[in-house]
């Protein structure tokens, strides 16, 4: 299948030759040592180096390998796999704030478990977190790059998918295909409310609803699940990596975080909501 990847400049097809990645404008782009793409431009930039630190991506490619969120993963790649099965011809998916990859390639693992050709884009602002997916795996194609700017030529991608990351629709829009599907992943009212609990005097119990923001872009809501366990973290290490990849991670007090730092298991509870999207007849 011929890759879609877009040149972040002109918008035109960029096409590889050996290492180097070029577009019919004369831009070019060298691919990292470590297997990468970085297509990120200064002006896409809000700091010098965007999204997850390196010792957030380490602290979630811990977390994820211990497989306390696979029963994500799992149904993330059910609904996926129906879509794909469904699909005439080979599917161009992108996984849209991809971190350090462990949702990508387990999706990965899937297609190919079931034969289903296709090309499959990692995509995710950190640096970083791209350069540990990197390792995972060689078949799918990581890409820096922002959401809001996602490097693709204009409507070429079948699917979208996008877990626990901030609502991109437009970017979405400029991507996908007018048959294509968006399939977002966002946290329930109760995830993670013992941490929460730790860390706050008060919890909100609110969730994201993407659905309002994605009805503002012309995408209705085709499906929804949700997913609600429990899981036992069982010593100190996973603890402090789960707090380390969420966002609490940046409003946790001195007096909640030494709790949570002499703290050796905890009980807490997974709950989190698909949503899947189409564009708007």
């Amino acid at each position: 299948m011929n890759k879609v990847i877009a040149c972040p400049v002109c918008g035109l097809q960029l096409l590889a030759a050996d290492k180097r990645w070029c577009c019919s404008a004369g831009h070019t782009y060298d691919e990292a040592r470590q297997g990468y793409l970085n297509l990120l431009l200064a002006q896409h930039k809000k700091s010098k180096a965007p999204g997850d630190t390196l010792e957030m991506v380490d602290a979630r490619q811990r977390l994820l390998d211990s497989q306390v969120y696979r029963p994500i993963s799992d149904m993330l790649n059910q609904w996926v796999l129906e879509l794909a099965l469904n699909h005439d011809g080979g599917m161009q998916i992108a996984d849209v704030g991809c971190g350090e990859g462990y949702y990508t390639q387990r999706l990965q693992e899937v297609l190919d478990d079931h034969q289903l050709p296709h090309c499959l884009y990692g995509v995710d602002i950190s640096k970083d977190a791209v350069r540990r997916a990197a390792r995972r795996s060689k078949q799918i194609d990581w890409l820096v790059a922002s959401g809001g700017q996602l490097p693709f030529t204009a409507h070429s991608l079948d699917l979208i998918t996008c877990l626990f990351t901030n609502l991109m629709p437009q970017g979405f829009a400029r991507a996908l295909r007018p048959q294509g599907q968006i399939v977002l992943l966002n946290t329930g009212l109760h995830h993670l409310v013992e941490l929460r609990e730790i860390i706050y005097d008060e919890v909100n119990l609110a969730a994201l609803d993407p659905r309002p923001a994605m009805a503002e872009h012309g995408f209705d809501c085709k499906g929804e699940q949700t997913l609600k366990y429990r899981v036992s973290l069982t010593n100190n290490q996973q603890i402090m990596d789960l707090l380390m990849m969420t966002p609490h991670r940046w409003k946790v007090r001195n007096e909640a975080l030494q709790r949570l730092e002499a703290l050796n298991e905890l009980e807490v509870t997974i709950d989190v909501v698909l949503h899947q999207f189409g564009q708007s007849l």
